[in-house]
């Protein structure tokens, strides 16, 4: 319903901002790591979803389109509710998660208040499942001899976890790969070369 929405912080709060859009007042929640980014009284625009359920009608925003998209991916897991995927996303940065589902990091991912071990595989699982899809979906041409490397790949996930086409991100790490890097390594040093 609501794209996102620009206009002036009013306040922050320990977990949500109040943005005033047309002499209207908007309380969003929102992550850590968006909060950290926001300065009182200037305009921002901060990409929302509208969380209904019942008699519940709740904004969530976040400051990056990567950060919302994977919002909604987490609730879209059975047994990850708003507040369990705003609490991830606190606890890790975008980046931080999609290396954490990349590597198997369940551990990082259950640091999160309120998410405990079995959750936390299970957004590996579900997650890591959704970007098989997407890639199984995408172009055949992209099967080349480095599709096998196992670190290849799993730096590819970490990239589709932020958003990236299967054969943008294969393009992305392609630039970067060397068989001697760690998984860290690699994505650390594709994010430098994307920024």
């Amino acid at each position: 319903m609501y794209e996102y929405i620009k206009g002036k912080v009013i306040a922050i709060e320990s977990n949500k901002v109040i943005i005033e859009n047309n002499f209207i007042g908007y309380g969003i929640f929102t992550s850590n790591n968006s909060l950290s980014k926001i300065v009182p009284n200037i305009e921002i625009v901060i990409y929302t979803y509208l969380h209904v359920k019942e008699d519940i009608f709740q904004l969530y925003g976040f400051i990056d389109k990567e950060e919302l998209t994977l919002f909604k991916m987490l609730i879209s897991i059975s047994g990850v509710g708003p507040k369990a995927a705003l609490s991830v996303l606190s606890t890790l940065s975008t980046k931080e998660l999609a290396v954490a589902i990349a590597t198997n990091d369940d551990v990082s991912i259950a640091k999160a208040k309120g998410v405990g071990k079995k959750t936390s595989q299970r957004i590996i699982l579900e997650l890591k499942d959704k970007f098989k899809n997407i890639e199984a979906d995408s172009d055949s041409s992209l099967s080349t001899k480095d599709d096998n490397n196992k670190l290849f790949e799993e730096a590819k996930m970490a990239l589709m976890v932020l958003g990236y086409k299967a054969k943008d991100a294969k393009n992305i790490i392609e630039k970067v790969y060397n068989e001697k890097d760690t998984l860290e390594d690699i994505i650390r040093k594709t994010l430098q070369s994307i920024n």
